[in-house]
């Protein structure tokens, strides 16, 4: 296989030996090939979809897999360049037992990475029943290169895949585009005949619940100042009778349209328990936790209390819709603020936003947002402060549902969701998940 960048031949070309020593940790044999990336590509019995050389990548077989390889370059040609290397290594005998084996084997090909502790990972199936794991790990020195890792394997019953992301000092909106692609990559893989593509699908006999329900979550966490913040948040959940359940109300007001587009907000659900003699006592709720399409399940016990539900224990209270049409009167507020300090530093955030709705379908809305840092270092203090306020903005609103409509006046159309967690209450609006308060 042969490399090649653009770097000039009086400069070190350290992306060229990383990438040869990522061959020599691999230890195969390789050889240029041409293939059309973008399309479905098959490797033996599996089948998925490449990632589009339009993008930059180019691809290579190696025994027993396929290389992809992309070298990104800084957009303002200033700074140190970036590559990505995808490896698809399989399929090969194997079964879910005998997956974490392999696995390790695959962390451990790059040298140093085995020894770094995974900073996220999952362990659970496919859309298609295939058990799945993936780690994160970062970040090794690769030759000079700060070298992170995604690593995927999955197995049916019969074959196993492993793919990897090689990231060398990949960062930001590049860092964030490539895993992507990869993890698009892993989601339209198929290893069995009867694979369908990815998708949250419920299976007949689930289901059988309808409507959006909130429940109260609150709790102190630490922020990125070293300090606590408590939060109150109003979480949803959205059933549906076929057994999709979301954790974000669809702004259209399509949930199958919303699962597809964002997979990550949302599961499959089966009610358990129950027959002649009551009802059930169980809920199983199969999400989607990343998006490599891992679906995770969990069991919790389950009720009904009239209208409401009993999920492990959490009050979930139904909420009604608003009927089209609905206005409001008033002045809603959201405020948010966070601090901290370390044996260094300080730091606060701020911000708030004001939305004033009046009976006429009107709206308006003004806000501002304001941060500062304080660091100590080498004897010496420093301070960085900044704010700005919001441009006002007006114009018309609409509310059918949990869907409220804002019309600029300047033509532009945003939708949000909207629900009163508060029964008979317009005390506090939840709009677009954030808590508004209304002002007296």
């Amino acid at each position: 296989m042969t490399l090649t960048t653009s770097l000039p031949p009086s400069r070190p070309n350290r992306l060229l030996r990383a990438a040869a020593l990522l061959k020599a940790c691999l230890a195969m044999m390789a050889f240029a090939t041409t293939a059309a990336l973008g399309a479905p590509m098959t490797l033996g019995s599996m089948t998925f979809e490449a990632p589009d050389d339009a993008a930059g990548w180019k691809t290579s077989t190696v025994k027993g897999g396929v290389l992809f390889q992309k070298e990104i370059r800084p957009k303002d040609g200033r700074g140190r360049k970036a590559a990505a290397i995808i490896q698809v290594l399989g399929p090969f005998p194997g079964s879910p037992a005998t997956l974490d084996k392999g696995f390790e084997t695959v962390v451990g090909l790059v040298k140093g990475m085995a020894a770094e502790r995974p900073m996220r990972k999952t362990d659970g199936k496919t859309s298609n029943g295939h058990r799945i794991r993936t780690d994160y790990r970062c970040c090794t020195d690769l030759k000079g290169l700060s070298a992170s890792q995604w690593t995927v394997g999955m197995s049916s019953e019969k074959h196993q895949v492993a793919m990897t992301l090689l990231g060398l000092d990949l960062r930001g909106d590049a860092r964030d585009a490539v895993e992507a692609e990869f993890k698009a990559m892993v989601r339209s893989v198929s290893l069995a005949p009867a694979d369908k593509p990815f998708g949250v699908v419920p299976s007949a006999g689930e289901g059988g619940l309808d409507g959006v329900y909130t429940h109260l979550n609150t709790g102190v966490r630490p922020n990125v100042f070293g300090g606590t913040d408590f939060y109150s948040d109003s979480e949803i959940t959205v059933f549906d009778r076929s057994g999709l359940y979301a954790t974000e109300i669809p702004k259209g007001g399509d949930l199958a349209a919303h699962c597809r587009a964002t997979p990550t907000e949302c599961g499959v659900y089966k009610l358990i328990g129950g027959g002649l003699f009551g009802g059930a006592t169980k809920i199983e709720m199969r999400a989607v936790k990343d998006g490599f399409g891992t679906i995770e399940a969990e069991t919790k016990p389950f009720a009904r209390k009239g209208d409401d539900l009993s999920i492990d224990d959490g009050d979930y209270r139904l909420l009604k819709p608003f009927p089209a049409g609905t206005t409001f009167n008033g002045s809603w507020r959201y405020f948010f603020a966070s601090a901290g300090t370390t044996a260094l530093s300080s730091g606060s955030v701020s911000s708030e936003k004001i939305l004033q709705l009046s009976s006429n379908g009107t709206f308006r809305r003004t806000g501002w947002s304001g941060a500062s840092t304080t660091n100590d270092t080498g004897g010496g203090t420093t301070g960085v402060t900044t704010g700005s306020a919001r441009p006002a903005a007006s114009g018309r609103y609409q509310i059918s549902g949990h869907t409220m409509t804002l019309t600029g006046d300047d033509g532009r159309t945003e939708r949000l969701s909207v629900f009163a967690p508060d029964r008979g209450s317009d005390k506090l609006l939840v709009i677009d998940g954030s808590n508004y308060l209304k002002r007296e």
